[in-house]
């Protein structure tokens, strides 16, 4: 049993409440996942987690019950073992076993946080009228480069396109296989 799993039982027999796991199938067949759902007597919340693996999904599932436990303030966030990943309401955290992907880049810059909210709010030609070309093509790199990093990557294994394609690449060196393909965007135009 999973460490997060064990603590939200431990809480549950502190409580004399019993949790209750229901696990089912989602997807298709070629890429089965597992949907859980966690309920505890006298909380009307229900924990959700998926996975590959039904145990994953548990764990999943666990951890989002436990830090909405700590978010209404019934368990201390403290009280919670600190390799789960949970800080601050956190439920999309990585399974404890997996290493980030990259480093973690602060979303503010130095000096600012989420109180100095006011930056956002001015306009191009009103920050001291110091605008040069160089910097708004460093503005624009940076917009850039924020477009193409993927928040939801946690929730499926931290896999990238760029992951994908070198792996791709990686098992059709490693295998000797020759191939021709080319990649070409799907859906609707406004989403190319």
């Amino acid at each position: 049993m999973s460490e997060i799993k064990s603590f939200l039982h431990q809480f549950c027999q502190k409580n004399k409440v019993e949790p209750q796991f229901e696990v089912r199938p989602t997807g298709p067949k070629h890429r089965q996942r597992f949907l859980c759902e966690v309920r505890v007597a006298g909380y009307t919340y229900v924990g959700a987690g998926n996975s590959t693996n039904k145990k994953d999904a548990q764990s999943n599932a666990s951890r989002d019950f436990v830090s909405f436990l700590v978010r209404q303030g019934h368990v201390n966030s403290k009280d919670v073992p600190t390799d789960l990943g949970l800080t601050g309401g956190n439920t999309a955290a990585p399974d404890s076993g997996l290493a980030p992907s990259g480093p973690q880049h602060s979303v503010f810059r130095e000096g600012t946080g989420p109180a100095s909210l006011g930056e956002a709010y001015k306009g191009v030609d009103q920050r001291d009228g110091q605008w040069s070309y160089m910097d708004r093509v460093q503005q624009q790199k940076q917009v850039e480069e924020a477009e193409d990093l993927d928040v939801n990557a946690q929730i499926h294994g931290n896999w990238t396109i760029e992951n994908a394609k070198s792996k791709l690449h990686q098992f059709l060196q490693s295998n000797k296989i020759n191939t021709d393909y080319r990649y070409s965007p799907i859906g609707p135009d406004h989403t190319k």
